[in-house]
């Protein structure tokens, strides 16, 4: 039996402090995307009509039952138009429900995200929106012991390395058309930290383990002060398990088997950046809250690090609101 834990009207003095039998039953309807009746409710201070479905994430859609078949799909390196020919719907409607999806893996992440610590590991893989001549940066964050990802996000930078004449002269096209691209790594490592700052306690000390980028360090020790330790690691050792950099080498490999828009050699590439975070938003939904920390165990990261109570399947993470922060309840 559905007991509503407060009152949808954000003005009802019982939508942050509910009391008991705030509300009262008011009949029934039968929406559309369900097969049985749905109960409403009426507030008994303010009066506002709601139902159960006033609390759920998947509120005024069609479709809801698409909602944990496309997550499974998001993180089986499928691109959107497959997704949409699997599933049998609209590429349109596949990038509304993609928008949706994201913004509430990111509120879901962001309600649960308090209370972590040390130590934490951090690198940037590279991939590229549109062509090889726009390049972004991707800094990822994990609580190394198991393997949870805390945040993640994007930027742009300006193709480097070796080039042929022939590359160097379309960069300079490509430029010339567009505008020298930025170098904006420095941002996205500083919301990264900005993250990290909200989610560790005020006092407790801040130990982060990465290569020797001398960024790391200024940005920990402006944004953390006198509790950030930097542990600077070698990069060009040989990547496997006596690596100290490690889980995070892991984490970022993961991240290109899960995600299609960040296989090295693909066709699924991001036109626009903000896709590419989006996609980061839901992988991080899956990997920490639904999927075990290997395949040969069901503990999930946020489970071992005490940020919930068991694993989730993915039609539990995508069922109630997460709109109202951390007063969301987690499922039970």
């Amino acid at each position: 039996m559905f007991t509503p834990p407060r009152c949808p009207n954000r003005l009802c003095s019982a939508h942050l402090k509910p009391r008991d039998e705030f509300c009262r039953r008011d009949g029934l309807y039968r929406p559309r995307c369900r097969a049985h009746p749905v109960q409403r409710f009426r507030c008994r201070r303010c009066g506002a009509r709601f139902s159960r479905q006033s609390f759920r994430a998947d509120r005024n859609q069609k479709k809801p039952y698409l909602n944990a078949p496309f997550l499974d799909l998001m993180v089986a390196c499928v691109a959107l138009r497959q997704a949409a020919r699997i599933l049998r719907v609209a590429r349109r409607t596949i990038e509304r429900r993609f928008a949706w999806l994201a913004g509430h893996a990111a509120a879901f992440h962001a309600n649960r995200l308090c209370g972590l610590e040390g130590p934490f590991m951090l690198d940037e893989l590279e991939t590229f929106e549109g062509n090889r001549y726009q390049p972004v940066t991707v800094p990822v964050l994990i609580q190394p012991r198991c393997l949870f990802l805390v945040a993640a996000d994007v930027g742009p930078l300006r193709r480097k390395g070796r080039m042929t004449p022939l590359q160097l002269r379309r960069r300079a096209e490509h430029e010339a058309r567009h505008g020298r691209r930025p170098t904006q790594s420095a941002a996205a490592v500083r919301r990264v930290f900005g993250r990290l700052r909200g989610s560790v306690p005020a006092d407790a000390p801040v130990v982060l383990h990465s290569d020797h980028k001398p960024l790391y360090r200024s940005l920990g020790r402006r944004i953390f002060g006198r509790r950030f330790t930097w542990r600077p690691h070698s990069a060009s050792s040989r990547r496997d398990r006596s690596n100290p950099l490690f889980p995070i080498n892991h984490t970022n490999a993961r991240l290109r088997h899960f995600l299609a828009r960040l296989r090295r050699r693909s066709w699924c590439v991001s036109k626009r950046r903000e896709r590419l975070r989006q996609h980061l938003q839901i992988a991080a939904l899956w990997v920490n809250y639904c999927r075990g920390i290997t395949n040969r165990t069901d503990t999930t990261p946020a489970q071992a690090l005490g940020l919930a109570a068991r694993r989730y399947r993915e039609e539990e993470v995508l069922a109630w609101r997460e709109d109202w922060g951390r007063l969301a309840a987690a499922p039970a």
